[in-house]
């Protein structure tokens, strides 16, 4: 085991130890030339990777001006993917006592291309996703939806396991673990009932899919092209590797003639990371923007909106943008569920506001039949008593009735006497 190999165990997220591998093996290109052949290492170009590993960690080289002049380099890739390139690189060495003085660091820096992506992307609309979808198979289909209507990333996805999956719940709920997920949180997200049953269609080929793909490996372990699986079935609900889903998405770009890419960057201009932000830009179109970002996993909206709502919260909410998730529904369709939503929210409100109203006139009625109930009691009182009503000033000089005995009516009792 190589410095690499024992500095990744360091990260159990696929995508940034793949981050980091490529970083690494890009930098040591730049300062002894490139050691591949084709863009994919092979078990021997590993090898030697590795031991220039350690050459260069024992050679005595100004270190800081490898990476300034190596910065360099990256001017003619994103300015993305060229910081992140440096930042893996650097952070490597690092662990192996390769520092970059705070000074050095700075100015190399500014050398760095400034910007975000400067890739082009095309929309991902339900009519994108519709056409891929006639073009990829059982399994593809089924990662396709569940990516649209989840919100997950792609290495989430492909992390996780059939205990993971909830059919029960309504509407079926997927538990995304920390230790795959980007900001290491553990959350939960659903799946529409489309991708439910696209999911359930895939489960009832997925045990041949294992067996075939065992069948392949064999062939390739016996021509020396690959190694030996130890477990056939690794439990996960796609049990196949991001390599393999990039050219599952790849091919059906293909046949669609949907596949481009980027004439600056030469990156693909539809990818699996759109659907997520198709995911979330659907969702919002209905509930708050909080929701779809929760459910998605982006940082700084979990842990808040994880103490606000509920599972069952959650649920509700998701059920009423569902139908915006749902690709293979025809547009029109779409439209008319939406509006209907629409007039039902609006008849709620009337609703409610009928309901307040009918409360308070009710209270009022009470109030009325309470003041006349009092009023009969009085009344009945002085009747009664033989008291007289008097209007007369209070001690605050304010104008106020009096009801005191009538006196005439003590008079002609004492009289009588």
């Amino acid at each position: 085991m190589g410095k690499l190999a024992d500095f990744l165990k360091n990260y159990t997220n696929h995508s940034t130890a793949q981050g980091y591998i490529s970083s690494v093996y890009i930098y040591l290109d730049f300062i002894y030339g490139k050691q591949r052949q084709k863009g994919r290492v092979n078990d021997e170009e590993r090898k030697t990777y590795e031991k220039l590993i350690d050459k260069y960690l024992k050679e005595k080289r100004n270190y800081a001006e490898d990476m300034a002049n190596f910065v360099v380099s990256l001017r003619s890739r994103p300015p993305l993917s060229a910081r992140h390139t440096f930042t893996f690189a650097k952070e490597f060495f690092s662990y192996y006592n390769k520092e970059l003085p705070k000074k050095d660091l700075k100015f190399i820096r500014n050398k760095l291309p400034k910007g975000n992506t400067r890739t082009i992307d095309k929309d991902m609309d339900t009519d994108t996703i519709r056409t891929i979808l006639q073009h990829i198979d059982t399994k593809g289909r089924a990662l396709i939806l569940v990516l649209a209507s989840s919100g997950m990333r792609i290495n989430e996805a492909l992390s996780v396991s059939l205990d993971d999956v909830d059919f029960t719940s309504k509407p079926v709920c997927i538990t995304v673990r920390g230790e795959t997920a980007k900001n290491g949180d553990n959350r939960i997200t659903f799946i529409s009932a489309e991708a439910a049953q696209a999911v359930n269609e895939w489960l009832k080929i997925r045990g041949d899919y294992i067996k075939a793909a065992a069948n392949k490996n064999n062939g390739l372990v016996m021509s020396g092209r690959g190694k030996p699986k130890t477990d056939e079935d690794d439990g996960r609900l796609f049990p196949f590797s991001d390599q393999n889903a990039s050219i599952l998405w790849n091919n059906a770009l293909t046949k669609a003639g949907l596949f481009s890419r980027d004439k600056s960057t030469h990156r693909k201009q539809l990818h699996y990371h759109q659907l997520r932000k198709f995911f979330i830009s659907q969702l919002s179109l209905i509930v708050s923007k909080e929701i779809g970002e929760t459910l998605a996993g982006h940082e700084g909206y979990l842990t808040g909106a994880y103490r606000r709502y509920t599972k069952k919260q959650l649920a509700e909410e998701y059920l009423k943008g569902q139908h915006l998730l749902t690709i293979q529904a025809p547009k029109e369709l779409q439209e008319m569920e939406s509006e209907f939503k629409a007039k039902i929210q609006t008849h709620e409100g009337i609703l409610t506001n009928i309901v307040k109203e009918n409360i308070e006139l009710k209270k009022e009625i009470e109030n009325l039949k309470t003041g006349q109930k009092n009023l009969s009691e009085l009344l009945a009182d002085i009747l009664h008593k033989d008291l007289v009503i008097r209007e007369g000033i209070n001690e605050d000089g304010m104008s106020t009735i009096f009801i005191t005995a009538n006196p005439d009516k003590n008079k002609s009792f004492q009289s009588s006497q």
